[in-house]
């Protein structure tokens, strides 16, 4: 299961909840406008020699003249070689790449607290099979669980596929998110956009929970659709008497629980 943290004013949760919920939009956020901006850094590893470098671009991309693989190779020599192979790139990923971000598990604390709007908000419940739904994009990227590290990850030019020179500067953030438990996919679009948006299939959502605070009016939005989709489920958070644990207990349609009190 996958887990997709909201938050929100109370008028941006119910608009969420229409979208997302009973009507199966997924939004991938733009990577320029991520809450943190030193993601996707990297160190350069330029190519070992010339030789890797055509070797390379034999396999990848053979279609490459003469002048074309001179003018690349350049960019690795020089006062703008920094320019060329670190800032100008990663500007071009921030630009460009979007991210639909996950969890693993809905029992953080500080994901409640920080994404759901200190428990006003709810969590999408996710299928498993959510992941195998992007793949045929036209645009996708990857996908795969976050890798936490207080190094920023290399990117070593022309090594392996193109596919995967990538993967390392997308799927790194520092050790300090580690909390998130973060699995993301990530599409490609050239344009400059705040986000982009797709359809799944409904089925793919098992259910949402809701946080220990959220408004009769989020609730009563949940039951409605519940009363319709018989597979959806509905929880909501609390927490053990005894424990800071957060537990989730099913949500019944005239019975309520002061979870957030105990």
């Amino acid at each position: 299961m996958f887990y997709k943290f909201i938050g929100g004013c109370d008028e941006t949760l119910y608009h969420v909840f229409d979208k997302a919920v009973r009507e199966g939009s997924v939004r991938f956020a733009s990577a320029a406008r991520f809450n943190d901006p030193f993601e996707f850094k990297f160190t350069t590893v330029s190519p070992s020699t010339r030789e890797a470098f055509d070797k390379w671009h034999d396999i990848y991309f053979p279609e490459y003249t003469a002048e074309q693989r001179s003018y690349a190779w350049s960019a690795f020599d020089g006062p703008a070689s920094d320019f060329n192979t670190r800032f100008r790139p990663r500007a071009m990923m921030l630009a460009q790449l979007y991210v639909l971000c996950l969890a693993r598990t809905w029992k953080k604390h500080l994901m409640w607290s920080h994404y759901a709007s200190e428990h006003r908000g709810f969590a999408i419940c996710y299928t498993d099979e959510l992941t195998n739904t992007f793949t045929h994009d036209d645009n996708f990227c990857g996908q795969g669980d976050v890798t936490y590290s207080d190094n920023v990850p290399e990117l070593r030019w022309f090594e392996g596929p193109p596919s995967e020179m990538m993967g390392p500067i997308i799927g790194t953030k520092s050790i300090e998110w580690e909390y998130e438990g973060e699995y993301r996919i990530v599409l490609q679009d050239p344009e400059n956009k705040n986000a982009i948006s797709r359809t799944i299939d409904t089925s793919l959502i098992a259910g949402i929970i809701l946080g220990a605070r959220a408004s009769e009016t989020l609730i009563a939005k949940a039951t409605a659709l519940r009363s319709e989709r018989p597979h959806f489920r509905i929880w909501q958070v609390a927490s053990r008497s005894n424990s800071f644990e957060l537990v989730r207990r099913e949500v019944e349609d005239n019975v309520r629980y002061f979870g957030s009190f105990l």
